[in-house]
């Protein structure tokens, strides 16, 4: 049978990989590991950090606190698609390199707001949201990472390169929040994206000096059915594939407002920031200051742990669970556990940190074991043609779920309660639940109902 280009599969494009590709072999892969998990550490150091960054310029509401996070992923859903098309057009190391120099660049801008900490005209506010517009817009490392990965291997290894990616982003996660948490309380919060910068440039230089270009130009992958936002639509129509990318999208939107918060709860229950009424100004000044300080700490500790339990099951258990119970089961269970751990947290136990520690736990495992499993079944009921256009719409929803999140749940955080962000999260992840309970029959992959 004679098949059209848009309906070629995934790998027919990138049979003949580029000699240079094909000589890096291992080395390259080892390299590509390195620069994204010094990438992530980056990332990871200012994550627990950026909200209350912005605390220490005078921003005193929560909503506007949440927008930091939020403006990141907003500008990476909306560029995340460009990038993944220029790097199929001038190659995947220019890509690397223009992403990785401009996350350089927010983490720099985001050092130098510190100089205008004190301004009355909020240069410093304006360069926060700046750096980080600028570091959401050059964030497509990540899936540029991958697609070196498929360059340079062959289909039959593919998936352990790509697993690589995923370890080296999860050891990212785990370690950057814990070296960000311990900067900023042993340092000072304004050196944190310094040292994020620091990871940054360092793997600019990997990339810049140990990778080679891995697209040949007579093998560009230009007839594939790629993901853009203007295509979200119609993935979101599939009769299957639809709902699995919506449930990604609600289960994300619950985790990014949880993610975007932690450390703003963390601060208002264990470390207040209401100095005395008789303190003097420079005195209250570095009291708020220094309760900041130990709750991104905290919040550091609390996101190693969450990091570690991910970590653990995504890299050594979850083949053996979807082993036994399949990816339909996880799908639902999942988030049970996810709003189990929300509620949890938001509870206001007697001692802070128990409803803090056991709710990041079960939250974590949850969540360890959703997320792969609906992405595998998403890959699953979609055709080998048609592998990026599904995943990349599903990443997208992730990438909108993580701009919208923070915004909701910020609101809620002001004007209604610290809690009530926790407990409506968690509603909506039982709501996930049902909603894959009720399609358990249909969510069984094509290829294991043609077996049975």
């Amino acid at each position: 049978m004679t098949q059209t280009p848009g309906n070629e599969p995934l790998d027919a494009s990138r049979r003949a990989m580029p000699s240079a590709a094909r000589a890096a072999g291992r080395g390259a892969l080892l390299t590509i590991f390195l620069i994204v998990f010094i990438d992530l550490m980056g990332f990871g150091i200012v994550l627990p950090n950026v909200q209350l960054y912005g605390h220490d310029f005078g921003i005193t509401n929560y909503f506007v606190l949440t927008l930091i996070g939020a403006t990141y992923s907003l500008f990476q859903f909306l560029f995340a698609p460009i990038l993944g098309r220029w790097s199929d057009h001038i190659g995947r190391r220019p890509v690397l390199i223009i992403s990785q120099a401009g996350t350089l660049l927010g983490f720099l801008l985001l050092y130098a707001a510190h100089f205008f900490e004190t301004s009355a005209v909020g240069a410093g506010i304006t360069l926060i949201f700046v750096s980080r517009i600028i570091d959401g817009v050059s964030g497509g490392n990540i899936s540029t990472a991958s697609a070196y990965i498929a360059d340079i291997t062959p289909p039959e290894k593919r998936a352990r390169g790509l697993g690589l990616i995923g370890a080296a982003f999860g050891l990212g996660f785990v370690f950057g929040p814990l070296l960000g948490g311990l900067t900023a309380y042993y340092i000072g919060l304004a050196y944190v994206p310094l040292v994020a910068a620091a990871f940054s440039l360092t793997a600019l230089i990997g990339t810049f000096t140990c990778i080679t270009e891995s697209l040949d130009p007579a093998h560009k992958p230009t007839d594939l059915r790629r993901y853009s936002v203007l295509k979200l639509p119609r993935a979101l129509y599939r009769p299957i594939i639809g709902p699995l990318i919506l449930m990604f999208f609600v289960n994300g939107f619950a985790f990014a407002g949880m993610e975007q918060t932690l450390s703003l709860l963390i601060q208002k229950r264990v470390f207040p920031t209401s100095p005395a009424a008789t303190m003097p100004m420079r005195a209250a000044l570095n009291y708020i200051r220094f309760q900041d300080k130990a709750a991104s700490k905290a919040t550091g500790y609390l996101f190693f742990g969450l990091g570690l339990i991910i970590a653990l099951i995504q890299g050594g258990m979850i083949h053996r669970l979807t082993k036994r119970f399949g990816e339909p089961l996880l799908v639902i269970s999942g988030p049970i556990f996810i709003a189990l751990g929300l509620v949890v947290i938001g509870v206001p136990w007697a001692s802070p940190w128990t409803g803090f520690a056991i709710g990041s736990a079960i939250l974590a495992v949850g969540s360890s074991i959703f997320n792969p499993s609906l992405q595998a079944l998403i890959s699953r009921h979609a055709r080998p043609s048609e592998q990026g256009e599904v995943l990349g719409a599903n990443q997208g929803m992730a990438s909108l779920a993580r701009a919208t999140g923070p915004i909701l749940a910020g609101l809620l955080f002001e004007y209604l309660s610290p809690e009530s962000p926790y407990y409506i999260s968690a509603v909506l992840c039982v709501l996930v639940s049902i909603g894959a309970w009720f399609m358990r029959q249909s969510l069984v992959p094509p290829e294991m109902k043609t077996e049975a």
